[in-house]
């Protein structure tokens, strides 16, 4: 709508102060809110937030944002019809009334958890449902009819908006929609995880437990965000089978009496740690790149990729060396043009190699600035965003001597009619 505080809308009944502070930090989270860089320093030190390309997306699908993300982005990997069946059944409350024993699963299925019982469970009821078993169907496996029906209502719709707002996107309720294979599984996990990515749990280890306490109590246990108290998997969830390190979980609940309380999980799918750079970048901290390995080029993507280590979360999670496309500070660009003037993104300029009048890995010496040519190249690089193989490339479609006299100044003369003859070198 255009406002871009919301806390200055004169709501009729205003929200509280603190809550929609705290639902713009989970948008930010989610990667549907940005904030925006101003030069002028705000008196109230509120900053201003601007919806994302993301939150465009999502904001056309009638869900919580959450799972409007998860839909936004499965279109990547032929996931869409998956995600549409397990979004309406993550919306849908209570759908089983007992633990899943008749839903085998071993690999990425099995660690898709919860979520993937529920995708499965809803495959077969539709299947059910076009062979006129409905009925029988759900008094077999222990599903309230009244949740399935719900479910089928909400994929239809969802399917028909998706077909009517995104153009040449044919999606259908298919009633034989088979399981999602194991590498489908492994991709639905991190569309879960960037769906649920503010809500993680990680695993307590017993050496973490106090001097004194009972350790009964934390095993097989977890942390969640905030919480001091730990938490645990529900006694249905299919994850008890293999208790992963760290998960995520569509939400909490309180159980038991006021001697025996318990915090539970429900519909947990079990997530990789080095995927929370990537998909939850909000709530890592990971400091500088490491310099050892070395950032690569990665023929794949076009892309300088890094090492970091770092954590994760207020609590300061640890997490695995992950790699990660190098961010956007000039650090990446002085790589790139390293990896340009080698022929790593370009094969064609490799024959040049040897010719050089400076190494290619000047650009990322200390004193790299003394050499003119370094900084020509990297000041070119910059001006454009030119970070990446898919950026040069879609420079060169307009301005095709792009580079080239940057360039020229690594080589001897004698190469110069001959390097401009072949520019530029796709």
């Amino acid at each position: 709508m255009g406002i871009d505080k919301v806390v200055n809308f004169p709501f009729p009944t205003a929200p509280d102060r603190l809550q929609l502070r705290l639902a713009e930090k989970r948008l930010q989270t989610l990667g549907i809110l940005e904030k925006v860089e101003s030069k002028k320093k705000k008196a109230d030190n509120e900053e201003t937030l601007k919806v994302t390309p993301l939150g465009k997306a999502v904001s056309a699908f009638p869900l919580l944002p959450r799972y409007g993300k998860m839909l936004a982005l499965s279109h990547q990997h032929d996931l869409l019809s998956y995600t549409i069946a397990l979004v309406s059944a993550l919306t849908v409350q209570e759908v089983m009334n007992g633990k899943p024993d008749s839903w085998p699963a071993t690999g990425n299925t099995l660690l898709l958890g919860d979520p993937g019982v529920l995708l499965r469970v809803v495959g077969a009821a539709e299947y059910a449902y076009a062979n006129g078993e409905e009925e029988v169907f759900c008094a077999k496996y222990g599903l309230r009819e009244k949740a399935i029906k719900e479910i089928r209502k909400l994929r239809k719709q969802l399917t028909s908006e998706i077909n009517l707002s995104i153009a040449g996107v044919d999606a259908t309720v298919n009633p034989e929609m088979k399981p999602p294979d194991d590498n489908q599984a492994r991709l639905l996990r991190q569309l879960v995880l960037s769906g649920l990515g503010d809500q993680v749990g990680r695993k307590i280890g017993l050496d973490e437990v106090k001097e004194g306490e009972d350790k009964r109590k934390f095993k097989y246990a977890y942390h969640c965000g905030d919480l001091d108290e730990p938490v645990h998997l529900h006694s249905f969830s299919i994850l008890r089978q293999v208790i992963p390190e760290w998960v995520v979980y569509q939400e909490l609940y309180e159980t038991g009496g006021e001697d025996n309380k318990k915090m539970l999980m429900r519909n947990v799918t079990a997530i990789e740690p080095e995927w929370l750079p990537v998909y939850v970048p909000e709530l890592c901290n990971l400091g500088e790149p490491l310099m050892d390995p070395e950032p690569r080029y990665d023929e794949k993507s076009g892309r300088v990729k890094c090492h970091y280590k770092g954590t994760f979360g207020k609590a300061g999670w640890e997490l695995p060396t992950v790699e990660i496309d190098f961010p956007d500070k000039i650090e990446r660009y002085r790589w790139f043009a390293r990896f340009l003037l080698d022929g790593s993104v370009f094969p064609k300029l490799k024959k040049y190699c040897g010719s050089l009048l400076s190494p290619p890995s000047t650009m990322i010496k200390s004193w790299a600035k003394l050499q003119p040519r370094t900084e020509l190249i990297l000041k070119a690089l910059l001006m454009k965003r030119a970070g990446t193989r898919d950026a040069l490339v879609e420079i060169w479609k307009d301005e095709s001597d792009y580079l080239l006299n940057e360039y020229l100044k690594w080589l001897p003369e004698s190469a110069h009619n001959e390097a401009t003859m072949y520019w530029p070198p796709l």
